[in-house]
């Protein structure tokens, strides 16, 4: 009898052994999963703003959260597809869609592939696995359209879009918002390019502007920005100053640009991946950026100041930004 106590005791132990070694192996399947990393990019990753500026988003949120990284470069809607879908195929855990385009593309791969968060830069499709974020750059813009408002002194300024899309529009609308409800006897003329990767279109929709008499110029067109930049600076001897966006402009043209409004993923970017990585991740729920949780800045050039005029009417909307005393109407989005 002793000896069938014994036998049983052993066993007893042993099942605990056994059943204490599998729940650490349920414990630890979690923290020793390797992540994989994502984006997805509409331009050059060298392209210095708006396609930088994702991909170094989204290379610092895998690094967050030690994640193999990945990214690819589309130059049309069925590229997306393809790369989502090949993203899926190969288990990644995030994938960074940085542009509001790409919301199309995630909702014709994402039912597919479930374990895969799609998390899209702008847009309004939410699901259980796509989710948007939305960088309210419009307020930044507005801020740089004050200033623009305040130093013109041909009382003409500029814009330039790339597509009439909604995360292109509402950065333009806030600009001219900001330079209406400033002066409003000051003109300011749009130009959208049909393109976001022709730079050349870019340089000439900007010199034709130029010689339209705008001396202030300020463009939301991804990689076509790029000949925006180059069109300033080389007219800046005729006093034509230029707003950079999506990267530091003005320390690539000092002389000419004299703030940049840069929208800042990396912080929600880096937030969410850890998010998902520890379970609070909600999907299909919209996360929000803006000008006082750095998910959008303005910097100024010390080589080319602002006017003390033009900083003040700058701090005072600021100041009604913090207050809401500030709408800004960006049209359906």
């Amino acid at each position: 009898m002793k000896k069938q106590k014994w036998i049983v005791m052993v066993l007893l132990i042993m099942m605990a052994f056994i059943m204490a070694g599998c729940s650490g192996t349920d414990a630890n399947s979690k923290k020793d999963e390797k992540y994989k990393v994502a984006v997805l990019l509409p331009g050059s990753m060298n392209d210095g703003g708006w396609s930088t500026m994702g991909y170094k988003s989204a290379k610092a949120a895998a690094e967050s959260i030690d994640a193999e990284f990945s990214y690819t470069e589309t130059k049309s809607p069925q590229d997306a597809i393809d790369a989502l879908t090949d993203f899926g195929e190969r288990g990644f855990t995030i994938v960074f869609c940085h542009s509001f385009d790409y919301q199309d593309a995630a909702k014709k791969v994402a039912a597919d592939y479930p374990d895969t968060q799609f998390i899209t830069s702008g847009g309004t499709t939410m699901t259980e696995n796509i989710t948007p974020i939305y960088v309210k750059s419009e307020q930044a813009s507005y801020l740089l359209g004050v200033m623009a408002a305040k130093m013109s002194t041909t009382k003409k300024v500029g814009i330039i879009g790339s597509e009439e899309i909604p995360s292109i529009t509402k950065t333009l609308k806030g600009f001219a918002q900001g330079v209406k409800d400033t002066n409003p006897s000051i003109e300011t003329k749009l130009t959208y390019l049909g393109t976001s990767t022709d730079a050349g279109k870019g340089k000439e929709a900007t010199i034709a502007l130029i010689n339209n008499g705008c001396d202030f110029i300020f463009a939301s067109a991804n990689a076509a920005a790029q000949g925006v930049f180059q069109a300033v600076d080389e007219n800046k001897d005729k006093g034509v100053i230029g707003f950079g966006s999506y990267g530091r402009i003005t320390q690539k043209y000092p002389e000419s640009f004299i703030a940049d409004m840069v929208s800042n993923y990396e912080p929600v970017f880096v937030e969410l991946a850890g998010k998902v990585v520890d379970d609070t991740f909600k999907p299909g729920v919209s996360y929000f950026a803006d000008i006082f949780n750095g998910g959008v800045n303005v910097y100024f050039n010390d080589k080319l100041p602002v006017s003390a005029e033009a900083k003040k009417a700058y701090d005072d909307a600021v100041a009604k930004f913090k207050t809401n005393s500030i709408k800004i109407d960006i049209g359906e989005y």
